[in-house]
């Protein structure tokens, strides 16, 4: 990063963050429920339990029971780390093999057991600015450690985060305001309707325009339907804020509309629109409107990339990794490797000079760095 700094090539204006998911060393097969825990808990602490309980327990649960290669105080470990799992993510089940792993859901819609990986990019050189594994199957609330990792590599502050839809809430947008970034944060409309994949019904939420004057959401009919009312909703997590829910309608226009029941469901009297967010949320949307920030946000495409070369070049999914820690090591070393590489293809200097930009680097940090350039 500093290299790359150093030589002018980036300021690391614009990074873009985003999210991926690495198949686990562990089939989804290969997992203990709680119940089946809790008996080998108590078997091998000594407690009573059933001989039939035993016998019919799953593959996975009656493979700890018979390995031979671990003792019990090792396996009662084992299944006390299980325990923790259980209550430290909520899942009905957990992987035998890499207990920190976590069901996630795949880009074709298939579960499996996984880490989450958070990346970021950089516009200027494509070069990765930080990477942060992490147990949550989503990415929503992820922007900020993944934020703060990279400002911490490239010992600066970008101009611009840009992140997609689902990284829109109250703990991204008030973390890049406390930081004084600026966010390039899309709704879901805006990203469906740069794809073109508005809903095809001409009164669906969709085609209702927003006026932020007004604060009103215009109809397909050209009337407008205003703020009714704010409600809030605890998140089913009490560590997260509320979610904000405001309300817009307008009866009397519904009422004596030609296109009500082209509109409205049946049982419906009027049309409601209801919309998520704090006041900092309508304020990124409208900004997410003008010409010059969707410019901007159009630049964030890059950060698919790197991972795109990961997966296909460096063989990701293959690489054998257990535990949460190691998996993060492994992939910092292949982010390592792709950034020398991307460095060394910009630099029009020797392969010596690389080489001795490495072993200074090496010395400088205490790292045993040892790098073969072709």
């Amino acid at each position: 990063m500093k290299k790359a700094f150093d030589e002018g090539f980036t300021e690391f204006n614009h990074v873009a963050i985003d999210g991926t998911i690495k198949k686990a060393y562990n089939s989804n097969n290969n997992t203990i429920s709680k119940k089946e825990t809790q008996i080998l808990v108590d078997y091998y602490e000594g407690h009573s339990v059933n001989p039939e309980s035993l016998e019919k327990l799953h593959k996975p649960a009656k493979r700890i029971l018979e390995k031979k290669d671990m003792g019990d105080e090792d396996k009662l470990e084992l299944l006390y780390g299980i325990e923790t799992q259980f209550t430290f993510t909520g899942q009905d089940r957990i992987p035998v093999n890499d207990i920190e792993a976590r069901f996630m859901k795949g880009k074709k819609g298939n579960y499996m057991v996984a880490y989450n990986i958070q990346y970021a990019v950089d516009y200027d050189t494509k070069l990765i600015c930080a990477i942060n594994i992490t147990q949550n199957p989503t990415d929503h609330y992820e922007l900020p450690e993944i934020a703060k990792k990279a400002i911490q590599n490239i010992n600066t502050k970008p101009k611009y985060i840009s992140a997609d839809t689902i990284y829109l809430n109250q703990i991204s947008l008030s973390y890049l305001a406390d930081e004084k970034i600026e966010g390039l944060i899309p709704t879901r409309k805006q990203s469906k309707e740069k794809i073109g994949k508005l809903n095809k019904n001409p009164y669906h939420k969709d085609h209702f325009e927003y006026d932020y004057e007004q604060d009103a959401f215009k109809c397909p009919e050209n009337q407008y339907l205003h703020f009714y009312g704010k409600y809030t909703e605890p998140h089913k997590d009490p560590e997260k804020p509320e979610k904000i829910k405001r309300i817009y309608n307008n009866y009397n226009a519904c009422k004596n509309c030609n296109a009500r029941t082209k509109c409205c469901a049946s049982s419906q009297t009027h049309k409601t629109i209801t919309e998520y967010g704090s006041e900092m949320q309508k304020a990124m949307n409208h900004k997410m409107e003008k010409q010059e920030y969707k410019d901007e946000y159009a630049k964030r495409s890059s950060v698919e990339g790197p991972f795109g070369i990961f997966k296909e070049q460096f063989q990701l999914e293959k690489e054998i990794v257990i535990r949460m820690i190691k998996t993060e090591e492994r992939i910092n070393l292949d982010a390592l490797a792709y950034n020398l590489i991307r460095l060394y293809n910009k630099i029009e200097n020797t392969t010596e000079d690389l080489e001795d930009f490495c072993e200074s680097t090496s010395i400088k940090n205490q790292l045993q760095l040892t790098a073969t350039i072709f």
